[in-house]
């Protein structure tokens, strides 16, 4: 392991602006700091391999024990800016790297000047250390570091990787030049200068750094100037999103990492946040819930936010059987391993809820509302519910259902029902807007009466 060449920068202070609406980002977002105007400051590392004797490997090595020692004992956690490479041919230690809580980043796989890469060869690099990743074991959740910090604000960059599925683009606030091999009066009065609320630090783990020696001194001085220490994770997450998902357990929950910034949904104080396991939304008037699963996957192809749903008002909740369901500001969706997930809204949604919603005897929605001659319908397990606004929402099932599918439903000569199914002399009855339906319980079929 030998150190990983950068390119020394005046510290950049700013965060690239909130992406608008909750669609798939067209450039990764640029992380120079992190959200905090709080005192808070984030260690990361870049890790590379190149060969080197066995006298130097040496020194590498005895730097990444030290690196995991100290933050270890510290109680920090860190990211680590790791090439393909390097994981490629160390896969227990990348795999050390992540049990021990840190975040990993891609790096590249062998650490070129992005700059000089067509898209081809950008996501050839990209793919091949995701590829070395997912054979080690470990993911990187879609989060770039740009080698050399070449071009890390260069709008096309920034473009190819999204279209790669890189959202985060973490990039720092200031390098130690500990890779140079600089003293201890340096790395201090660059720390001095450049340390600002949200910092990120990149420091370098592999020969000839000095980072590793001094990383305990580079800890007691930042606490000394009242600084305290935040994940990455923390670093890319902000205000009641924040809240939520360090309150379900952050990177350890089901979650996982975030994999997009502070995104806008639907105008500037509202906000949606991506993460491996789900999206958290946020509004003034619906609060912070959070979204996932197939219940998402609904969500996502129905429009989220900016669909008739609108925002979630519930988090995820445990249904009947096994089931999951969300409300929303304009319906609901359930999910049953049955049935998969679909939306109920609007009146179905009421009439259905009055019948015990999936508890009842209709069971779980197998199709979303869809528009019918008139009005609209829902199909649940044990039967339908149809609704005009002249009708209003009725539910019909069994033998019924069974000869008003046949003859057409809603589209038939009978129109609409006017009532739910009820009990008459001999069996049951559903009346329609130009007719009945009588099912004998003598004879099990079921008789069309026109009116």
């Amino acid at each position: 392991m030998t150190g990983t060449a950068v390119v020394v920068a005046v510290a950049v202070t700013s965060v690239a602006p909130a992406v608008a609406s909750d669609t798939t980002p067209g450039q990764a977002q640029v992380f120079t700091r992190g959200y905090d105007t709080a005192n808070v400051a984030s260690l990361t590392f870049d890790l590379d391999w190149r060969t080197g004797t066995a006298a130097e490997q040496a020194v590498s090595r005895a730097n990444f024990e030290t690196v995991l020692q100290v933050l270890a004992a510290n109680g920090i956690v860190g990211a680590f800016g790791m090439t393909g490479r390097f994981a490629e041919q160390n896969p227990a230690d990348a795999r050390r790297v992540v049990a021990a809580g840190h975040k990993i980043i891609n790096h590249s796989y062998s650490h070129p000047d992005f700059m000089t890469l067509t898209q081809a060869q950008r996501w050839d690099q990209l793919d091949r250390t995701e590829a070395a990743f997912r054979a080690a074991g470990v993911s990187s959740a879609g989060w770039f570091r740009a080698p050399y910090r070449s071009g890390y604000l260069d709008a096309g960059l920034n473009r190819d990787l999204a279209a790669r599925g890189f959202y985060v683009n973490l990039d720092w606030t200031f390098d130690t030049t500990g890779y140079q091999g600089a003293d201890w009066p340096t790395v201090s009065s660059r720390i001095d200068r450049f340390t600002v609320p949200g910092t990120i630090i990149v420091m370098h783990v592999s020969i000839p750094s000095s980072d590793p020696g001094h990383l305990q001194q580079i800890i007691d001085k930042l606490k000394g100037m009242g600084y305290a220490f935040v994940s990455p994770w923390q670093a890319v997450t902000r205000g009641p999103i924040r809240d939520k998902y360090l309150a379900a357990g952050g990177a350890s929950s089901v979650f996982g990492a975030a994999t997009t910034g502070d995104l806008d949904a639907t105008a500037a104080d509202t906000a949606v946040q991506w993460f491996q396991g789900g999206r958290i939304y946020h509004s003034p008037t619906t609060g912070t819930r959070y979204v996932r699963g197939a219940i998402l996957t609904k969500y996502r192809a129905i429009g989220t936010v900016t669909s008739v749903l609108g925002f979630p008002i519930s988090d995820e909740s445990a249904g009947a059987g096994g089931g999951w369901y969300n409300h929303f500001q304009g319906g609901s969706i359930y999910w049953s391993a049955a049935t998969g997930a679909h939306s109920v809204q609007g009146g179905i949604r009421t009439k259905w809820w009055s019948l015990g919603s999936e508890s009842g005897f209709l069971g779980y929605p197998r199709s979303d509302e869809t528009k019918l001659t008139g009005g609209y319908g829902s199909q649940f397990q044990g039967g339908n519910v149809y609704w005009t606004a002249n009708t209003g929402a009725h539910e019909v099932h069994g033998g019924i259902l069974t000869k008003y599918l046949s003859i057409g439903a809603m589209g038939s000569a009978l129109g609409a029902p006017t009532s739910d199914e009820y009990v008459v002399t001999g069996g049951y009855r559903n009346d329609f807007q130009h007719g009945a339906i009588v099912w004998s319980s003598a004879t099990g079929t079921a008789t069309v009466i026109n009116s």
